[in-house]
């Protein structure tokens, strides 16, 4: 178990990056409970994450530089099961993925985001996830490698076409 401190970048899932701003103590009921405070980077909101259950929430440390890669290749793998399934369990099926909060399952998710809309387009929801996964996982790429989040929006699009 990862035990953040103020200061550190956490990504949490749905949400991406954030910064630990501190831990308090809040109270739940009768019992009082220990909370990361993160705010995150792109709406400035805050986010409290119990630190005894930070872990099985998701919430994590960013992507490290070396395995940047990684996640590049998760743009190459086609999922061609998603065209048989209909478009509430696709959106079912992506959104558990999203939820576990690791890049390279965000970056799937956009990947079979990008696939989809090119075989027979997105419906709002679909188009809606495709741009909250792209902000996610381009703002923390953005942070791991130090550079522009244009610049690693554009990267995905080429990993994605040159598969």
């Amino acid at each position: 178990m990862k035990k953040f401190k103020p200061g550190d970048l956490a990504v949490y899932p749905n949400y991406g990056v954030g910064k630990v701003i501190s831990i308090e103590a809040k109270n739940l009921g009768s019992s009082e409970i220990n909370c990361y405070v993160v705010s995150m980077v792109s709406s400035g909101s805050r986010v409290f994450v119990p630190v005894d259950s930070a872990d099985q929430m998701g919430l994590r440390g960013i992507t490290e530089p070396r395995m940047a890669p990684d996640v590049y290749r998760c743009f190459k793998i086609k999922n061609n099961e998603l065209l048989k399934m209909n478009w509430n369990k696709r959106y079912r099926y992506l959104q558990d993925k999203m939820k576990s909060g690791k890049a390279g399952d965000v970056a799937s998710v956009i990947a079979d985001l990008l696939f989809l809309k090119n075989k027979k387009g997105l419906s709002y929801g679909e188009d809606k996830l495709l741009n909250d996964a792209e902000d996610i996982l381009a703002t923390e790429l953005s942070i791991t490698e130090n550079v522009p989040k244009t610049e690693v929006i554009s990267r995905i699009h080429e990993s994605f076409k040159s598969r």
